[in-house]
């Protein structure tokens, strides 16, 4: 084995987190355009080939660095959940750390460039589904503690942070992060389960 080879084969034995990191940093540096193998491989020092052994296709590192992504937030999500703060307020802060950070935000181009591929890659399917249920899960949790209908608001709150998702993606300059969490708790009832609400006043004859 060449000196090349050998060193080439070393630098496949680096940590999966060393190479996330890397990933990470082309996507943040030049977008996805450019998070290829070959760009990748060239910055870790080893083949397009080797590393397709690993990921497969670009969809499979694209893939492996969603995973990524969302295992890091999977911690910040669960610490908040048991952080006995009012529900309102878990809220607020679930929503802001699933929002968008700013227009490009690297972990939502990810979910645009892998949405129109989940449909003829049943992997991505899957994934697509895992993550997507963990987010729902913790939502609904919250949504227990303000309403007895939790399935339906939980339903209306998702379909709207991802459409809000998608405006701040892009850039909508008439939408902030704290203007998109206002529009989620427009839907939030204004009475808890547990206290009475007060009926509507009958019309009068």
């Amino acid at each position: 084995m060449t000196d090349q080879k050998s060193r080439r084969h070393r630098r496949l034995e680096r940590p999966r987190e060393r190479v996330m990191q890397e990933a990470w940093a082309l996507l943040v540096e030049r977008g996805l355009a450019d998070l290829s193998l070959s760009e990748l491989g060239r910055r870790l020092d080893t083949s397009a080939g080797h590393l397709s052994y690993y990921f497969g296709s670009k969809s499979g590192l694209l893939l492996e660095l969603l995973r990524w992504s969302e295992d890091e937030l999977a911690g910040q999500r669960d610490a908040l959940l048991e952080s006995g703060a009012p529900a309102e307020e878990r809220l607020h802060r679930l929503c802001v750390l699933n929002f968008p950070r700013a227009a490009g935000d690297p972990r939502w181009l990810l979910w645009a460039e892998l949405w129109p591929r989940v449909m003829h890659e049943p992997a991505l399917r899957e994934a697509q589904l895992e993550f997507d249920a963990a987010w729902r899960e913790a939502i609904a949790r919250i949504l227990s503690e303000l309403t007895d209908d939790v399935e339906l608001l939980t339903q209306r709150v998702v379909a709207l942070m991802d459409g809000l998702s998608v405006a701040l993606l892009t850039g909508d300059t008439t939408l902030t992060v704290e203007g998109a969490w206002q529009h989620v708790k427009a839907l939030l009832p204004t009475t808890p389960p547990d206290q009475p609400r007060r009926a509507r006043p009958h019309a009068l004859p």
